[in-house]
């Protein structure tokens, strides 16, 4: 404290006019000691940088001198080297390009020896199997040929049960006269009481409210006998009614014989009504490509199972209608055309007698 005050003091009488300056010196010479320690502690201070610091500095120095020269060396050579490995990629670049050109040849040349094998394989797989279409058409020719041939063994074996083996003095007269039966006397009794309906050529398809007849004792067969002895007399028929009957006759025995039989049994205003096969429409169609031959063929010429199932006839609307103007009926009316039933087209149409 008491060192501190008298600084103060000292300070301040420095500042005085007259006797700072006094003041000052003999601070100053009450200092040297002081001042000298401190100088000479500088002087050993720079004498141990100069010692110690400076040449520890001098070798950092020339050791960066050093490394910037071998820096700008390693540029150098690094700016030398770089052409010289850019030449080496450049080469090796070349070198793995024709690798990869000779393995691209290698692999087309097998794509190229694989495809011509599948072509051979191929054309060889297409010749095999023209042979063996070939040898399938063959064989359902023989296949064709062998049913066609069983059917006409099996078609002439059918005649000769039918026909063949008979003695020479048989009696082979297929057309001979069925004699007239009548198998429901009741039903044709109370048929001439109240309204005498006929169906002619029933066959096996028997019609209620009709008398039917057929050359054959079949089921449902009221009246056995042909159709043009039928056991009536002239105008006592109030119906006619036929299906695919009238083909069974040759046109003049029609005209001239069976439409003037049928006509006379009718009673004045009565009706004739049929059912035929309609010969345009099949035509068309089996021209078309839509109806069979054998469908044509059966219908044109009959099924020829027995004596009776023989065609002779085909009609169309307009040779019919001349048929039944010529016989005497008048007002002839179309139930139907080109209707199809089975195999068949038919036509079927109603008129009166005038």
């Amino acid at each position: 404290m008491i060192k501190k005050s008298l600084r103060k003091i000292v300070r301040k009488m420095a500042n005085w006019p007259l006797i700072g300056r006094p003041v000052r010196i003999i601070v100053a010479v009450i200092r040297l000691p002081e001042f000298r320690a401190e100088y000479l502690d500088m002087i050993r201070s720079q004498h141990e940088f100069q010692t110690q610091q400076l040449p520890d500095l001098s070798r950092k120095i020339i050791d960066l001198n050093h490394r910037q020269t071998a820096s700008e060396h390693d540029i150098e050579n690094l700016i030398k080297s770089g052409p010289v490995a850019l030449r080496k990629i450049t080469r090796d670049l070349i070198e793995i390009h024709e690798q990869i050109n000779s393995i691209s040849k290698t692999v087309n040349q097998k794509i190229a020896d694989y495809i011509d094998q599948l072509e051979k394989t191929s054309s060889i797989t297409d010749q095999c199997l023209t042979e063996i279409r070939v040898k399938l058409d063959a064989a359902s020719n023989r296949a064709n040929q062998l049913t066609e041939r069983l059917e006409f063994v099996r078609k002439e074996l059918m005649f000769e049960m039918r026909y063949g083996g008979k003695p020479p003095l048989a009696d082979t007269d297929t057309t001979a006269r069925t004699r007239a039966e009548i198998l429901n006397p009741q039903k044709l009794a109370a048929a001439r009481n109240e309204q005498l309906r006929v169906n002619l050529g029933c066959g096996h398809i028997a019609l209620d409210g009709y008398l039917n007849i057929d050359r054959r004792a079949l089921p449902g067969v009221d009246i056995v006998s042909e159709v043009n002895q039928l056991p009536f007399a002239a105008n006592e028929v109030d119906e006619i009614f036929s299906a695919h009957l009238l083909e069974h006759f040759p046109q003049e025995q029609l005209r001239r014989e069976l439409f003037p039989y049928w006509i006379k049994l009718l009673k004045t205003g009565g009706v004739f009504r049929s059912v035929v096969p309609d010969a345009d429409s099949m035509i068309k169609e089996y021209v078309d490509g839509t109806y069979p031959y054998s469908s044509l063929r059966e219908v044109t010429f009959g099924g020829q199972d027995y004596d009776g199932d023989f065609h002779f006839n085909m009609f169309v609307p307009e040779q019919m209608e001349d048929l039944l103007q010529e016989a005497g009926l008048s007002d002839v009316e179309w139930k139907a055309i080109g209707r199809k039933n089975g195999a068949c087209y038919e036509m079927e149409f109603k008129a009166t007698k005038k």
